[in-house]
């Protein structure tokens, strides 16, 4: 993919500054990695059905940020239910949190527009 070298200074920066997000807030393996399937099917699943709400592709920014929300909401109510924890609020203040928001909210710009694209052939108006 020796095409990609030349945007790639700009890109590895970017990348980087997400997964230190991602690395301190995504959930855990055991032996401290990032458990990519259970974040994958999160995501997957909250992208499929807004993807499904959206009406049209000019509502990809409101259904993103909505995503990001519900990803917040899933990620603190999910040990309550499977663990019995308690609820504690997500901390907005650390800037690692962020960047681990900002990588959901590009990962689901992403995926609800793919998501989009398939929904407008397979069912149309």
């Amino acid at each position: 993919m020796e095409f990609l070298d030349p945007i790639m200074p700009y890109i590895d920066p970017v990348w980087s500054w997400l997964m230190n997000g991602v690395d301190a807030f995504a959930p855990l393996t055991e032996s401290g990695d990032v458990a990519w399937i259970p974040l994958g099917i999160q995501m997957g699943v909250i992208a499929l059905v807004m993807a499904l709400l959206m009406p049209s592709y000019g509502a990809i920014l409101v259904f993103t940020i909505a995503s990001a929300i519900v990803h917040v909401v899933v990620d603190e109510v999910m040990p309550i239910i499977r663990d019995g924890a308690s609820f504690a609020m997500p901390p907005v203040t650390d800037v690692t949190y962020w960047q681990y928001i900002a990588f959901a909210a590009g990962a689901y710009f992403i995926g609800l527009t793919v998501l989009y694209i398939i929904k407008a052939i397979i069912l149309p108006r």
